[in-house]
């Protein structure tokens, strides 16, 4: 807690069809190439919340996003 720019453990990517696509308990997450934000912007991310009932407005509410650089 309380850490700034914590690292990003090893992630699992898959690739999902469109069609198979399941946005449920889900954080849409905006991946940036710096901490400036802004222009940098590269994709969304989808990450798994913890469960079902859990709310991603808590996520957009602290400010998460994931950043490729460690400036």
């Amino acid at each position: 807690m309380k850490e700034l720019h914590p690292k990003l453990p090893v992630v699992n990517v898959i690739a999902v069809k469109t069609e198979d696509f399941i946005t449920l308990a889900q954080y849409t997450c905006p991946v940036y190439v710096t901490s400036m934000r802004g222009a940098t912007f590269v994709f969304p991310a989808n990450l798994q919340m913890e469960s079902e009932d859990s709310d991603a407005k808590k996520w957009v509410l602290a400010g998460v996003c994931l950043l490729m650089t460690d400036d």
